[in-house]
């Protein structure tokens, strides 16, 4: 497995009432919070409930739940995102992230 494997793509906008989505392109995960960083916390903390349970609980699904992409649309605004923050434009608009996954002996 290559380490880019083990990295899930999000991003972040803010919702026009000042809140904000972060959102876990490779899981169709998403988390909403007050602030940008509030946003990001939860989804991390979201995304290792989802894959604890995905590899424990539902071991028998994990093929089904992992990935689980999100629709096209996320993928659209992502790619918009990354593109403005190219010619630094989306800092107020959304940010991009990258969510390292956690390495833990099995």
């Amino acid at each position: 497995m290559k380490p880019s494997n083990l990295v899930l793509r999000g991003f972040a906008e803010r919702d026009e009432d000042g809140s904000w989505f972060a959102i876990c392109l490779d899981l169709n995960l998403y988390a909403r919070g007050d602030s940008f960083e509030e946003a990001k916390d939860k989804l991390q903390r979201l995304i290792r409930t989802y894959l604890t349970e995905a590899v424990t609980v539902d071991a028998d699904y994990v093929d089904d739940l992992v990935p689980r992409r999100a629709p096209p649309y996320f993928w659209l605004r992502y790619a918009t995102i990354w593109c403005l923050s190219r010619i630094h434009q989306a800092r107020q608009q959304g940010r991009r992230f990258k969510i390292p996954l956690p390495m833990v002996p099995a």
